[in-house]
């Protein structure tokens, strides 16, 4: 009976647990509301390379209408500021694709697509199927021509059918994109795959972030479709390039780096010595004539997401994956945000 009894208490001090911790979870810290505020629409478009319809988030320079609210916030992220439905302002605005990361989403990155609208940017980011928040395959994350067919059909879209009020400045388009997003960048700017490098980078980092997640799932890489995969997947009206944490770096060929023209900027997370393998572009950025590189100290892969809240630290740590949350012993996330877009910004708006 004793031992019922402490079950039994235990019980209850496990459920008072979970209504505090879920109590916690919907008092999250709200952030500062700025003085102004950027606009904000999603569109559905239904590319004739899916088979699902792709959601494409639109960030853009507003009129103080629409109605005020946060984008990506919930009890482990903190959101991003901004006015659902605004009415755009006189354009013509350039225009930046974004594409999010393997298993990630345009609302989390809602912090970079402000910054850079407030600037006067509008920003174009799709949820790529397959490879997105809640919706992430292995055995779709080597299909690479998905995600920049994804990004071209959003920009024919914005073109040739954009949301009422908003007007696309032709010769002023960049490509950016983190991490898996940041390859298509690079690729809707020139660059090329070999499946065979592919295979062999994976073969040096089975343990390292994509080739050791798709490994695990049972992923054969000698699948992959080798005439897609390596196939030229560049945009010809794409003007400029940002990758910030590239993936898939190793595995692209010297030949098509080097015939990139446009102006390309490559940002690393952290310390040269400290990048692994699957993410330091340094030696790719030194192939592309003129391109800009630099590696950030003070930070890692995960610092470009969004800032976490108390709770997402300790929930995300004890799920026992590396902690997407965690910036013990790094710059705070903010002060790193802050350094990527003192350096993206100037090369927006270079001539």
């Amino acid at each position: 009976m004793r031992r019922w009894i402490i079950k039994g208490l235990g019980a209850v001090v496990v459920l008072a647990l979970v209504i505090v911790i879920t109590g916690w979870a919907l008092s999250s810290p709200t952030p500062l509301r700025p003085e102004a505020l950027v606009g904000h629409q999603t569109l559905t478009i239904t590319p004739a390379h899916r088979e699902v319809p792709v959601t494409l988030h639109l960030w853009y320079p507003a009129e103080q209408d629409g109605t005020p609210g946060l984008i990506g916030q919930n009890a482990l992220f903190l959101g991003t500021w901004k006015a659902e439905a605004a009415t755009p302002k006189p354009g013509p605005h350039p225009l930046v694709l974004f594409s999010h990361g393997s298993g990630g989403n345009a609302e989390r990155l809602g912090w970079f697509a402000s910054a850079l609208a407030a600037q006067g940017f509008v920003v174009a980011a799709p949820n790529h199927p397959g490879t997105t928040s809640r919706d992430s395959d292995p055995f779709q994350t080597p299909m690479v021509w998905q995600r920049t067919a994804d990004l071209s059909a959003a920009l024919d879209r914005l073109l040739t059918d954009p949301p009422m009020g908003l007007s696309i400045a032709t010769k002023d388009i960049t490509a950016a994109g983190f991490s898996l997003g940041g390859h298509s960048a690079l690729a809707l700017g020139g660059a090329r795959l070999s499946k065979a490098a592919f295979i062999a980078y994976c073969d040096q980092a089975k343990d390292q972030y994509d080739c050791g997640w798709m490994s695990a799932a049972g992923v054969d890489f000698t699948t992959i479709d080798a005439a897609r995969y390596e196939a030229d997947l560049s945009d010809p009206r794409v003007t400029r390039v940002i990758a910030i944490d590239p993936a898939l770096t190793p595995a692209m060929t010297q030949g098509s780096l080097t015939q990139i023209t446009r102006p390309t900027l490559i940002l690393n997370l952290g310390a040269p010595e400290t990048l692994p393998l699957a993410l330091n572009a340094a030696p790719a950025a030194a192939l592309i004539p003129g391109a800009s590189y630099s590696a950030l100290p003070g930070a890692r892969h995960f610092s470009f997401l969004a800032p976490c809240s108390a709770l997402g630290q300790i929930i995300i740590g004890l799920a026992g994956e590396d902690n997407i949350c965690s910036d013990r012993d790094l710059r705070p996330r903010p002060e790193v945000h802050a350094d990527l877009l003192a350096q993206i910004s100037p090369f927006l708006t270079a001539p």
